[in-house]
C-alpha cells in the first residue's frame, strides 16, 4: 500500500468573487468589450483617468459622471450631478437599483451590468 500523499489543497475562491466587495454578490460592468468588477462601495464612472474606476474617453462625459454604490446589500446606479445625465430605458435617472442585465446610457455610451 502506498503512503498517503499530501493533504488536499483548500478550495480556491470562486473566480467571480475575486476582488469584489467582501460579503457582496459580485457585480460586473461591461463597457467597450471589457469586463470590470465593481470592487468598491463607490465605483466611479467618468472621463477622469485618475478619478474614475471605469473611464469613458468622451468630452461630453463628466470627470466623475456616475457611480455604482453598494448600500445595504444592493447596488445602485447614481448620477453624480453630471450635465448630460444617466439614462435607463430612455428615461433620465438620478438613482436606480441595478438589476441583472440592466444597461445604462452615459452620453452615447452603454454600460451593461451582470451578476454573472
Amino acid at each position: 500500500m502506498a503512503p498517503p500523499g499530501p493533504p488536499p489543497a483548500p478550495p480556491a475562491p470562486a473566480p467571480s468573487a475575486a476582488g469584489g466587495i467582501p460579503g457582496a454578490i459580485p457585480l460586473f460592468a461591461y463597457y467597450g468589450g471589457e469586463r470590470s468588477i465593481v470592487n468598491k462601495d463607490r465605483f466611479i464612472i467618468g472621463r477622469g483617468k485618475q478619478s474614475s474606476d471605469l473611464t469613458i474617453k468622451d468630452p461630453n462625459v463628466s470627470r466623475q459622471h456616475a457611480m455604482v454604490e453598494y448600500l445595504n446589500g444592493q447596488y445602485y446606479m447614481v448620477d453624480m450631478g453630471s450635465t448630460n445625465g444617466v439614462e435607463f430605458n430612455g428615461q433620465r435617472i438620478t438613482r436606480k437599483a441595478i438589476g441583472e442585465g440592466d444597461s445604462y446610457r452615459i452620453c452615447d455610451h452603454e454600460v451593461r451590468f451582470s451578476y454573472r
